[in-house]
């Protein structure tokens, strides 16, 4: 997994005109930014070339940032915290420290969950009273107890101690702050000090607290670039004159109330929720959440509530030192997020539905028989199988795409399943009878099964409207799982199928026997295709055992499997073979045979269908070209000798393309094509008359 220990990005001042919610231009992604402090952004251009984005405008170019020279004198104090932080995360002693830190990769120790459950928003609201603290610091020059350029709105308190230009009971904000880990996040960085010089941080803590998060944050960023994840900060250091008290009935409390009037807000938890509200609005950012760190005395060194909207950090982080905030502050961010604990002292169990997708925590180390290091389980920069799920990444994306319409929806839904970065299947779907045709939200299955490498899914016609059957390649095995075709949409866990295949499946859901029968083909693990068929005119539906076909191909990479309609239904199929496209058909003799080779420099798994172009169906195949971007193919069914068209390349503006999926829709006979280009997802569809255009590409994930 990726390791965060050394810096994996890179610092630049900007000037940034654009609107922090809206597309980014190809050049702004070859300069991703991964922290906002101000007019100081820290980014990466690690992915700059797999990242490029097909669906924005060429007006896009004028909103670029521009680099400009800025004197360190002119950055207010939020921007110098984090240049200095990043300037701290480089250097050598910095690193040589994470790679000598304490207790590296041990199991947390904590005794008991580091979660809790925060009071609901209006609980607790009150009128805060008079101001008795000292106010507390800003981050640029001005008079105290004004807001500084580039802060939140309400970080200053008039003076009955409500929100400048929100009266006393105006309506709660019922918003979720924090629902999944993807896209613009504002973090309020709060530094909590108290009278005494225990309980104060020198300039170079508060660096080193900046720098911690700074690098615990990058980890997820760098972990799922296809989560587009851009931490945009606010830091507020707060001095109280509260003084310490370990008996106090609300530890928590005794610091953060007066540390919230001196904010502005309410001193209580529906401050906090205010504070964590107007954080998102100014930074017009998709979540937000706020982190208090403090010397005090604690209840527990690291704690936070499941969904947000705050944690809470120890600087003297209970031994584990300051040299391991930076994964206590990613642990206790998962839980922001949605994500269980994974450590067996936290009492957690191997159930539940949690996070985004409703998954059980499947790593818990008091009852998972293979539970592994994980972030959530132990003091390390890893992630489970469950942990990418947990924290609602339905972005990012591995091996190939798979689209059918179904019967679902006036329209007919598209259907869309691909295996998932981390682990399990990515499913979403397009609904088409809704104005415009939108992807609606991703959501993740069979996490249990860890990373899927291929992919192949029909809707079968056994029952109206019909389940959705996938077959799925995991390492040399296959598996088969299925979703309800009932109300319930169930998704199945996946049953063991077979053994001894490689390379990208094809299932389809044949006219023979009485209910159809399921075809099968798959790349041997060795040379030539395993062809079964699942008999469902019998109980139990049972499998045939693999038959070897087109061994003479030697090793398959990928296949695509239709039924035709020559002779009595001919099983058709196209093989991609050592970068070569290969056309072969089985007959009623039930014997498969190799026609031609009618294509080179193919890098990808390729798609055939039979359109309904021309007056027998003309057979269409499109595939990565190793030229970049994609290939289509067709082949004139009503023409003697059956006659393929030389390459007609499309969507090069994608550059390489890793894999491809096709259908022929039910509008206007459109071809649709969805392509993965690293981590992402890009639709196009082919007009059906006139030029027989391809559209311009969409980024779909």
């Amino acid at each position: 997994m990726m390791n965060a220990d050394a810096p994996a990005d890179t610092a630049t001042a900007t000037v940034d005109a654009t609107d922090p919610a809206g597309r980014l231009s190809a050049a702004q992604e070859a300069m991703r930014i991964f922290h906002r402090y101000g007019r100081v952004n820290i980014v990466s251009a690690a992915d700059a070339i797999s990242s490029l984005r097909a669906d924005v405008g060429a007006t896009a170019a004028a909103q670029v940032p521009a680099t400009i020279p800025l004197d360190p004198a002119e950055l207010d104090r939020i921007e110098r915290l984090g240049l200095a932080a990043f300037q701290l995360r480089a250097s050598a002693d910095y690193q040589q420290a994470k790679q000598d830190r304490v207790r590296a990769d041990e199991p947390w120790d904590m005794d008991g969950s580091c979660t809790d459950i925060p009071p609901p928003r209006g609980s607790s609201r009150l009128d805060p009273g008079p101001v008795n603290d000292a106010p507390a610091e800003h981050d640029s020059p001005g008079t105290p107890g004004t807001p500084a350029a580039g802060t939140v709105r309400s970080l200053t308190a008039n003076a009955t101690g409500d929100r400048i230009g929100e009266p006393i009971g105006h309506p709660v904000d019922v918003r979720t702050t924090s629902s999944f880990m993807e896209g613009s996040v504002a973090v309020g960085l709060v530094i909590v000090e108290g009278p005494t010089v225990d309980l104060q941080f020198t300039a170079a803590e508060r660096t080193k607290v900046v720098a911690e998060v700074q690098n615990g944050l990058s980890w997820y960023a760098t972990t799922n670039p296809a989560a587009d994840l851009t931490f945009s900060y606010d830091i507020r250091i707060v001095r109280i004159s509260t003084p310490p008290d370990p008996a106090a009935a609300d530890l928590e409390a005794l610091w953060r109330d007066p540390a919230m009037r001196q904010l502005g807000y309410t001193p209580n938890f529906d401050g906090v929720y205010d504070f964590v509200d107007d954080l998102r609005d100014f930074h017009v950012t998709r979540w937000s959440y706020c982190a208090f760190m403090t010397k005090y005395p604690l209840s527990y060194f690291a704690y936070s509530s499941v969904g947000g909207p705050r944690l809470v950090l120890s600087y003297d982080n209970d031994g584990w030192g300051p040299d391991n905030l930076d994964r206590v502050f990613a642990h206790e961010t998962g839980h922001i997020f949605g994500c269980p604990d994974e450590y067996a002292a936290s009492g957690c169990n191997c159930g539940g539905a949690w996070g985004r997708f409703g998954t059980p925590n499947g790593n818990c180390d008091g009852c998972a028989p293979d539970s592994v290091t994980c972030l959530m389980r132990s003091n390390s920069f890893e992630m489970c199988r469950y942990t990418p799920s947990h924290i609602g990444w339905g972005a990012g994306v591995a091996g190939n795409p798979v689209l059918v319409q179904s019967n679902y929806g006036q329209a007919g839904n598209f259907e869309l399943v691909v295996p998932s970065s981390f682990a399990g299947v990515t499913h979403l779907w397009r609904d088409n009878d809704a104005p415009g045709l939108p992807w609606r939200e991703p959501f993740q299955i069979a996490q249990a099964s860890g990373p899927i490498d291929a992919l192949s899914m029909i809707q079968s016609r056994l029952a109206t409207p019909g389940a959705l059957e996938a077959i799925a390649r995991i390492g040399q095995s296959l598996v088969s799982f299925w979703r309800d075709g009932g109300s319930s949409l169930r998704w199945h866990e996946p049953a063991h199928l077979m053994d001894g295949v490689a390379g990208t499946p094809s299932l389809i859901h044949s006219r023979l026997g009485r209910l159809g029968t399921f075809e099968l083909l798959v790349p041997a693990r060795d040379v030539g295709l395993l062809y079964l068929s699942r008999d469902n005119d019998v109980a139990g539906y049972p499998w045939s055992r693999p038959v070897l076909a087109a061994a003479n191909l030697g090793r398959v990479d990928a296949v695509s499997l239709i039924q035709g309609n020559f002779g009595a239904g001919n099983l058709e199929a196209v093989a991609l073979a050592g970068g070569r496209l290969v056309h072969l058909y089985r007959g009623e003799d039930g014997l498969w045979r190799t026609s031609v080779v009618f294509a080179e420099g193919v890098v990808g798994n390729p798609v055939l269908v039979q359109s309904q172009f021309g007056r027998l169906g003309n057979f269409e195949v499109v595939a990565p070209s190793a030229a970049g971007g994609l290939i289509h193919f067709w082949r004139n069914n009503d023409a003697y000798g059956f006659p393929w068209s030389p390459p007609r390349p499309f969507g090069t503006e994608l550059g390489h393309v890793d894999a491809v999926t096709m259908i022929q829709s039910s509008f206007d006979r459109h071809l649709e094509v969805v392509a993965r280009v690293g981590d992402r997802l890009y639709a196009m569809a082919r007009m059906s008359s006139g030029t027989f255009d391809w559209l311009p590409s969409s980024r779909i994930l």
